[in-house]
């Protein structure tokens, strides 16, 4: 079994379970080589907000998630690691859904600027 919730042991929104459900099903059928945390993008496509800097493009949010497996091994809970996730995951899901997003909805996502792709060194 897996719980989803925050630290204070209220649970995470379902919303936010619903929309990541494919990278939260991939974390714990590879559990062996990612690990107990697991960083996800959040993906909120045009509703992303722009960076201070015009030049960077669209903000790119992470949240860390933190499993910690019961000494039975029967139970798997799932939390934020840190108070600043827990923010983000909350600010995260009333943002989607005062849009009217639905969980499953596939955004997409603006251009974010990246690292410019160095000429090949030809010797």
């Amino acid at each position: 079994m897996t719980v989803f919730e925050y630290r204070s042991g209220r649970p995470i929104p379902d919303y936010f379970v619903e929309r990541y459900d494919d990278e939260l099903q991939a974390w714990g059928a590879n559990f062996s080589k990612i690990g107990p945390i697991k960083h996800i993008v959040l993906k909120e496509g045009y509703l992303a907000d722009l960076s201070p800097n015009p030049e960077q493009g669209a903000v790119l949010l992470r949240v860390a998630l933190v499993a910690e497996v019961s000494s039975g091994r029967d139970r798997v809970t799932v939390r934020p690691l840190s108070e600043f996730d827990e923010g983000l995951i909350a600010r995260h899901v009333e943002k989607m859904q005062r849009a009217g997003v639905p969980a499953g909805a596939v955004l997409v996502e603006p251009e974010r600027a990246g690292i410019p792709i160095l000429p090949r060194i030809i010797h």
